[in-house]
């Protein structure tokens, strides 16, 4: 988890209706390769 603002983003967190379907998989790849370039910068 990035940040604790999930449940203001995304109804559905923590919820019986938080399916797979919901989920936006685009987005959530180009979060996890910016985030893997800037642990990549900070360890070297």
């Amino acid at each position: 988890m990035i940040t604790d603002t999930a449940p203001f983003r995304y109804p559905h967190y923590h919820e019986a209706t938080d399916t797979p379907d919901k989920l936006d998989y685009e987005r959530m790849a180009r979060v996890v390769a910016g985030v893997s370039r800037v642990v990549d910068g900070v360890v070297k």
